[in-house]
């Protein structure tokens, strides 16, 4: 909508010829046939000219050129006559013009917009009469308010120059882009992604990658829509376009937002999707839309969850990687001192690579691509676990990831090649400072932390599962003076009782980190996880987020016997900067994640999403909503239910709340749609009052998640998701038997699938 501030003042009638050139030239015959007037009637012709130029000066037409038709009492008024169009995408262009009424020294207008800083550029700032200024759309700036629909509004203002009280105004929505990753959801199956919101409840383009036990897919191009409610809880449904695997598919999430820069996601459409109930994050891609090779550029580290076709079972992977930011479009940038560690199996012990070689990891080099438009490049790696190499020059095919940019900083993986060996997806992160060796001591986890991990801990593709949570303090030389865990492990196939162990002490724990941002922590039972240093700038679960920085990337390193029940697991540790105040409060997104054997037990997903807001009445209570289940065609439309929960103090142990979780349906082994509530115990492992972790501590089965602070909403609290606007997609419900089919290669793990 255009606004003019207030009405234009016609000038007064003047009988002056002085228009009359201006006018003659727009009234220059241009058809032969009736030119004869104007030719052979000249007295005709002028009367018609000073008749017209003067029914235009009366009227003050659009038309005029500044200057023309005003006297000293006429006032100065502005018109957008080219306003931008109502939605544009970050980084795109719009030619804008404004007129100027009364305008007499042609002086123009100023462009400016809103919110400051933060709304776009004009070239040029300043223009006359129908002269064009090109607008660039921005992207929007991170941890603003939760909006409707994740809308970000501009303001465009022309204000005259030579009366400055005078403007006229038009607003545009920024569509932005998001990247997602979705950690492997059953044991194997995760996803990368760009996609393109557009303000308004429509998914407008984007591109996505996925792999899985033997197969690799992509889709070129993404379409859905999308909505949050006033919690900041609703859904996204996913139209992924021509997939090189499975045709048009519809995959629906429930998303939770924390600000317009950061949503947790889960698939919650009962298999219908290729993620099968993965759970991950959504953030906006503030490397866009200008991203570049250069932006590829030092130390990282990462971890990886999947599946390794080349021993039989689901694995870990993690390491390091250097890239030297000198991609282009034309050339390709180089990775260099890379370590690729991984571990498969519970088998007595771990028959992946490291079981192999100890803890040298593998060397690797590389080279990677410049990200495209989405921000989608390629990590082509000379060797990785399962396929050693070397590669190339007739060496056989190089081990590649695809990689999604959300800052320069973070990068989302997944496996596009040698997928038959391994497909695996994670997240790479910066080092910082840790990038320089003479940082890399113990001193640089010293402090106080909690952390998570989840994997799995036998065979199967898609098998049981274990989860973890805790804390730890630790001095400046590695020594670990504090610290407890709990550990839920499915050991035997779900629904069936898990093996739950809680309070198990980390006091006596050493850490080693020595030259480099890769080391060890060391559990007093003989546990190993490897550790990856991140940028200590760097939030690990909101990465555009300046607040709650710092910490390391986890990895089980072994598996200490056959009958103990350790698996191979990743997760993160995050600083804990005063646990004597960290504690859950004000309204907070949470994810829970189920990952045990889904496909032998249960029709559903393993991935919940959902919003709490803590009792400012009832200490220690909270409630909400959320869902981890589809209906409908497609499964949907999710079935949102309520959600509730308590959280009790541990005094021995600050930052650590023993509570519970109650949902409705009952998360998550309930029915589907059942309307019986169901209660998990579990134990919180609080960060500060923005960021914590969740595992449950009974036999039922063993979740795991995480708690992080919403900022504010602004979303109008009549809005609802828009379920009548989703596309529907047909295709066979049983998914996995389809690609079973497509790909004989997943034969030999039927019994470990759904049917």
């Amino acid at each position: 909508m255009t606004r003019v501030s207030r009405k234009v003042v016609w000038p007064a009638r003047q009988s002056t010829l002085k228009a009359a050139p201006a006018v003659f030239a727009k009234l220059q015959p241009t058809h032969p046939g009736r030119d004869t007037v104007l030719q052979y009637c000249p007295m005709l012709g002028v009367a018609l000219l000073i008749l017209t130029a003067a029914v235009l000066t009366s009227c003050g037409g659009s038309g005029v050129p500044p200057g023309a038709g005003g006297n000293g009492g006429s006032s100065i008024s502005v018109q957008m006559t080219q306003p931008p169009p109502a939605s544009l995408v970050a980084g795109g262009s719009a030619g804008l013009v404004a007129t100027v009424f009364n305008d007499k020294n042609n002086a123009g207008v100023t462009w400016s917009c809103a919110p400051a800083n933060a709304c776009g550029t004009f070239t040029p700032s300043t223009t006359g009469y129908q002269i064009t200024t090109q607008y660039t759309a921005p992207v929007a700036p991170a941890n603003g308010p939760i909006t409707t629909n994740l809308a970000y509004t501009v303001t465009i203002t022309a204000t005259s120059v030579a009366d400055t009280s005078q403007s006229a105004s038009a607003t545009v929505t920024v569509a932005q882009q998001y990247a997602i990753v979705l950690f492997p959801g059953n044991g194997s199956f995760g996803m990368v992604a760009s996609v393109t919101l557009d303000g308004n409840g429509n998914v407008i383009g984007g591109e996505a990658d996925g792999s899985a036990n033997g197969f690799y897919w992509n889709a070129p191009s993404i379409t859905g829509t999308y909505a949050l409610d006033s919690t900041g809880h609703g859904n996204i449904s996913l139209s992924l376009n021509d997939t090189t695997c499975c045709g048009t598919l519809q995959q629906t999430h429930g998303i939770t937002a924390t600000s317009n820069s950061h949503l947790v996601i889960a698939e919650e459409d009962q298999f219908n999707g290729l993620t099968i109930g993965a759970v991950g994050s959504m953030d906006l891609q503030t490397a866009g839309p200008a991203f570049s090779g250069a932006q590829v550029s030092g130390g990282y580290s990462f971890v990886l969850a999947g599946y390794s076709g080349a021993s039989g079972e689901n694995g870990s992977w993690g390491g390091i990687f250097t890239a030297d930011g000198t991609a282009t479009a034309s050339n390709a940038g180089n990775l260099t001192g890379g370590i690729f560690d991984e571990n498969v199996g519970n088998d007595g012990g771990g028959t992946g690579y490291n079981s192999a070689t100890g803890a040298a990891g593998l060397p690797f080099t590389g080279t990677y691509t410049a990200p495209d438009a989405d921000g989608r490049g390629i990590l082509t790696l000379t060797a990785s676990p399962d396929t050693p190499g070397p590669c190339g020059a007739g060496q056989g095919t190089c081990t590649q990831y695809v990689y999604y940019l959300v800052t320069p900083e973070v990068l989302q993986l997944t496996s596009m090649t040698n997928v038959g060996n391994a497909g695996n997806t994670g997240s790479a992160f910066g080092q910082g400072a840790f990038a320089t060796a003479a940082n890399d001591t113990p001193a640089a986890l010293a402090g106080s932390f909690v952390f998570s991990y989840y994997g799995f801990g036998d065979n199967n593709n898609g098998g049981d599962s274990d989860a973890a949570a805790g804390q730890f303090t630790a001095d400046a030389n590695g020594n670990v003076n504090a610290g407890i865990m709990d550990l839920n492990v499915e050991n035997g196939g779900a629904p069936g009782p898990t093996i739950v162990t809680t309070d198990i002490p980390l006091a006596g724990s050493t850490i080693n980190i020595s030259g480099g941002p890769r080391g060890t922590f060391t559990a007093p039972s003989g546990q190993i996880y490897n550790i990856y240093l991140t940028d200590p700038n760097l939030n690990l679960l909101d990465p555009n987020n300046p607040i709650g920085t710092g910490g390391a990337l986890v990895f089980e390193a072994n598996n200490t016997s056959s009958t103990t029940a350790y698996g191979n697991a990743i997760g993160v540790a995050i600083p804990q900067a005063d646990p004597a105040t960290a504690s859950l409060s004000g309204s907070d997104a949470i994810f829970l994640s189920n990952q045990s054997n889904l496909g032998g037990c249960c029709s559903y997903d393993g991935g919940f999403t959902g919003e709490l807001t803590v009792s400012t009445t009832t200490p220690g209570t909270f409630s909400g909503e959320g869902d981890f289940q589809g209906m409908g065609t497609n499964s949907a439309t999710l079935i949102t239910g309520p959600l509730s929960g308590t959280f009790t103090a541990d005094v021995s142990n600050p930052g650590r709340f023993t509570g519970t979780i109650t949902t409705t349906p009952s998360f998550p082994l309930g029915a589907v749609g059942g309307t019986t509530p169901g209660t998990e115990n579990v134990n919180f492992y609080m960060a500060n009052s923005s960021q914590g972790f969740v595992v449950e501590t009974d036999t039922m089965a063993p979740v795991f998640g995480a708690v992080e602070a919403q900022g504010t909403i602004t979303v109008g609290a009549s809005v609802q998701r828009p379920h009548s606007r989703q596309r529907q997609h047909s295709h066979p419900k049983n998914l996995l038997q389809m690609i079973r089919e497509q790909h004989g290669r997943l034969a030999g793990h039927a019994g470990s699938e759904h049917e």
